[in-house]
Parts: structure tokens; C-alpha cells; sequence
């Protein structure tokens, strides 16, 4: 029988080398300007036309609301100077139609007073949030003088 040993000796290490130098690094490039952010702003309103006679209370009209938004506020122009209080009250379609008890107004209802202009840009009472498809119906609650009125509804997409 062969028997193979074997070793491996090891001879002492010696002292490591001197490390070369690093190579020059490139300069950085330039970087581009940072984009500006944009918010998608939309509106909904109504058009309340007496036909040359003062407006009437009751509803006027209903729009379907087709995006998510945040209402952020709204602004009222009439013919002429006068006075309109007007309601806006939100349900789903599922829901139809919105009632009263359905009111995101506030105590912050559209209202002219011997004006033939004004607008909230707070909104601090109104219920804001809308949902694609939620009906908006509008509700004068009280008019005098005035024979046509725009309510216009702006808000931010979400």
C-alpha cells in the first residue's frame, strides 16, 4: 500500500506594495431643472334664466359631476343687481335625486345681496368631496330682482 502524504509549507509574506494613485474623476454634468407642479383645476356649474323676469325659488337644475374633485370654491354673476340664495345638494346616482338633507353648502350657500357678483374662496362649512358620477342639484332658496344668474364651481382634481 502507497500512502501519499502531503504538505504545503508556507513561506513567510512579505511587506504589501505600494498602492498606486487613483486616476482623475470626470466633472459632474449638468443637471436639469426640477419640473413645476401643476394642479388640474376643473368646474361645473348652471345657468338660471328667468326669461327676463325675476327668478323663482325652487330647483333649477341638476349637472352630473364626471371626476373626482375637491370643490374649492365658487363665484355668482347676475344681469343685474339683486338678491339669490341658492342651495347645492350632492348624492350619488344610485341615490337620485339629492334632497335638502343632501345639502354641502354650510351655512356658506351662494348668495348675492344687492349684488350682481360674489364668490367663497374657502369653502370652511361646505362638504368639498365629489365623486365621479355624484349629481349636483340646484336649489334657489330665495331670489329678488335678479333674471339671470351663472353659478360657477370650481375645484382640484383628485
Amino acid at each position: 500500500d502507497i500512502c501519499v502524504i502531503s504538505f504545503v509549507l508556507n513561506g513567510l509574506e512579505g511587506d504589501p506594495g505600494a498602492s498606486g494613485s487613483s486616476g482623475v474623476s470626470g466633472t459632474s454634468g449638468v443637471s436639469g431643472t426640477s419640473g413645476t407642479s401643476v394642479t388640474s383645476t376643473k368646474s361645473f356649474g348652471l345657468v338660471i334664466d328667468g326669461g327676463g323676469s325675476a327668478i323663482t325659488t325652487g330647483i333649477k337644475g341638476d349637472v352630473v359631476v364626471p371626476y373626482n374633485m375637491t370643490i374649492t370654491s365658487w363665484t355668482l354673476n347676475a344681469d343685474q343687481i339683486g338678491s339669490i340664495v341658492i342651495d347645492a345638494w350632492k348624492d350619488t346616482y344610485a341615490n337620485f335625486p339629492p334632497n335638502a338633507a343632501d345639502s354641502i353648502t354650510g351655512s356658506e350657500k351662494p348668495t348675492l345681496s344687492s349684488s350682481n357678483k360674489n364668490q367663497d374662496l374657502r369653502l370652511s362649512t361646505w362638504t368639498t368631496n365629489v365623486t365621479a358620477g355624484d349629481i349636483i342639484r340646484f336649489n334657489v332658496d330665495s331670489a329678488s330682482t335678479v333674471t339671470k344668474v351663472t353659478l360657477s364651481i370650481q375645484g382640484t382634481l383628485i
